[in-house]
């Protein structure tokens, strides 16, 4: 595995209802443990898809800049689509 590579991800959340995670990671479990233990969510993420790619930083950058007119703060990786999107 190169360094750039790794996965995307899109991630629900009961506890947040229209809204997505989408992100980058080299490991999905561990990224999502990380999340739900440490950012004030009263239910864990939960797993949509993830995809394996060759740079991480290019895709993920790539989906930020698709869906810029429905992410809910620009510091933050949420978004308000479905997952199927």
């Amino acid at each position: 595995m190169s360094e750039s590579s790794g996965y995307i991800y899109v991630l629900t959340n009961e506890s947040m209802p229209g809204l997505v995670k989408i992100g980058k990671t080299i490991d999905v479990q561990k990224r999502i443990q990380h999340l739900s233990s440490t950012t004030s969510v009263p239910l864990p993420f939960k797993l949509y898809k993830a995809i394996k790619v060759d740079n991480r930083h290019v895709v993920e950058n790539q989906f930020k800049d698709y869906f810029h007119k429905d992410r809910t703060n620009p510091s933050r990786e949420f978004f308000k689509i479905s997952p199927e999107q």
